[in-house]
């Protein structure tokens, strides 16, 4: 997918972003009607990436619909055909056969096929449905947009390729034992094969210092995939929010005359937690921040570099080093931006608000771990991703909730080579005080939501307090507080919506937060004003979320520089 680095050098690739043909598919007749066969021949012309509500002429519509794309391949072969994200069901056919499914909107998947020379056809069936068994769930505070929001892209690859890439490594002050994986996929007959791993620094300089940044092993490999670590040590600088070191490495197999590589970037640091403080090598860091949806007027989820720059860049203005990816995996390059700037991320999945009976669906359960590996596999190299999110307001108080995250947050542990902590995110405890939680023993700090004096009356130190008298030996991040404000508000200073209250509101929060010796941080609800969903549209000004302290277009509300104040932003 798009990075900010190259990540497949020996590969010839093309991007097939651009016009599509597209059909909207309201009574969902497409199946049967075989739109992969026969694609309709009145259908409209639409961008990939985007989000089809983002256009005023399918701003409503939830439900199928399909993509058509002809594409030439100059040279016959092994092809790879890979989406960075469908929203949110996917089936993708090639030349009429079904190559690949896919559930989930935010996480990447793939085919590869033997294909010959010439042209080919694409089509892509998108589902946005939400119903009783969707990850999402129907009424969430954010849009379900459609579509395929993410790039698309098909290279061509040898026979034997590499096919992921992981990488491990353990940290004695500045050496680094580091295990990189190669998963080698042979579509062909048992072969030999020299498996190389070599470390770089940010500007592709070598590695130097103790020990070699270059590793190799000879493997034979048999049909499928097979995963071949490959190990050295080596002298790094740590990354860190105040000097983000980076260093590239690059994975090659070699099988004959052919050659593939694929490259990834890592920074080497540590993460741990103590009992009020997320410790980042060691040393304490709050964690001052915003939570983030992937939201824009005319983009929607699929947002072009140029404005998650722009998102970065006054989250950092504003003082700011973290970000929650509120709810669900933004995507890969945002991250990456996060690794150059030393932005800390917490990466969640879009449980939001499920209760026992939704968990015990026939399987919502697997998908939502389906979710957590993917988004694992995809993103555990990035140094700014400091914890995995497992749950968002669920009904923590219940046993099916419980046994959920139990088995959510042990599949974090095992699948995350580097071992990040995990957390969840809980709205259980109140502004009176009460409240309980049977979900946060299984997780390793305490996220908490709450917003009194916006929903209900009461203080946030109430809210702290209760968590601390349950948990004393977890530090608690303050994850969602806030109030709306309609963007331009200013007539009645001080009342509701106003941009005067909002910013009253938070200044408070934030203060309670940062004077609380067991909180570690907080992420204010949230950056910017974004669109909900429709049954939520009765309640809510101008059908948004007016939480941001930037409105839609980021343009800044007074919270915003009333925040900046505070944390010394520019």
């Amino acid at each position: 997918m798009h990075r900010t680095f190259e990540t497949a050098p020996t590969r010839r690739r093309r991007a097939l972003n651009g016009r599509w043909a597209f059909v909207t598919d309201p009574d969902d007749e497409g199946l049967d009607a075989e739109y992969h066969e026969s694609f309709p021949a009145d259908a409209d012309r639409i961008d990939v990436p985007s989000a089809w509500n983002a256009t005023s002429e399918y701003y409503d519509h939830e439900g199928p619909a399909w993509y058509r794309r002809r594409f030439e391949l100059p040279a016959g072969g092994p092809t790879r055909i890979a989406f960075g994200g469908v929203c949110h069901d996917a089936t993708v056919w090639v030349d009429g056969e079904q190559v690949a499914e896919h559930y989930g909107g935010y996480t990447p998947f793939e085919a590869v096929l033997d294909l010959d020379a010439g042209d080919h056809d694409i089509v892509v069936r998108a589902d946005n449905t939400r119903d009783e068994r969707s990850i999402p769930r129907p009424g969430t505070d954010w849009f379900p947009y459609g579509g395929i929001t993410r790039e698309v892209l098909v290279e061509s690859v040898p026979e034997v390729f590499v096919a992921d890439v992981e990488i491990e490594y353990d940290l004695d002050g500045n050496a680094a034992d580091l295990s990189v994986t190669a998963d080698v996929r042979n579509l062909g007959e048992s072969t030999d094969v020299e498996v190389t791993a070599a470390v770089e620094g940010a500007q592709n300089a070598p590695i130097t210092g103790s020990g070699e940044a270059t590793a190799e092993r000879e493997v034979t490999v048999d049909a499928g995939t097979t995963s071949v670590p490959v190990e050295c040590e080596l002298a790094v600088d740590r990354w860190s929010p105040d000097d983000p070191a980076l260093y590239g490495v690059r994975v090659a197999v070699e099988s004959g005359e052919a050659r593939d590589e694929r490259r990834e970037r890592v920074g080497f640091r540590t993460v741990a937690v103590s009992d009020a403080a997320v410790l980042v090598n060691g040393d304490p860091v709050e964690l001052r921040g915003v939570n983030r949806h992937e939201d824009h007027p005319e983009w929607g989820h699929a947002q072009p570099l140029r404005i998650q720059e722009i998102d970065l860049d006054m989250i950092t203005e504003a003082g700011m080093n973290t970000v929650r990816t509120s709810h669900y995996p933004n995507h890969p390059r945002f991250l990456d931006l996060c690794d150059e700037r030393g932005i800390l991320a917490i990466e969640e999945i879009p449980y939001w608000q499920f209760d026992a009976e939704r968990f015990g669906r026939e399987g919502v359960l697997d998908r939502g771990k389906a979710m957590l590996a993917e988004m694992i596999a995809r993103d555990h190299a990035h140094p700014a991703v400091v914890a995995w999110s497992v749950t968002n307001e669920c009904a923590n108080e219940e046993a099916g909730v419980v046994q959920a995250t139990r088995e959510l947050a042990a599949l974090a542990r095992e699948r995350d080579p580097n071992g990040r902590p995990v957390t969840l995110a809980s709205n259980n405890y109140h502004s009176d005080g009460d409240g309980t939680d049977n979900c946060l023993e299984h997780v390793d700090f305490v996220c908490a939501n709450a917003y009194p004096g916006w929903y209900a009356e009461g203080e946030y130190a109430n809210v702290l307090a209760a968590v601390r008298e349950d948990y004393p030996d977890k530090p608690v991040v303050l994850s969602e507080f806030g109030a709306g404000a309609v963007a331009g508000e200013r007539t009645r200073d001080g009342a509701k919506w106003s941009e005067s209250f909002q910013a009253d509101f938070l200044s408070d929060a934030v203060g309670t937060a940062r004077e609380t010796e067991y909180v570690a941080g907080f992420t204010v609800w949230q950056f910017c004003d974004t669109r909900t969903d429709p049954r939520n549209w009765a309640t809510r000004p101008k059908t948004k979320n007016n939480k941001g302290i930037v409105d839609e277009y980021r343009r800044p509300k007074e919270a915003y520089h009333r925040v900046s104040d505070m944390l010394g932003g520019e």
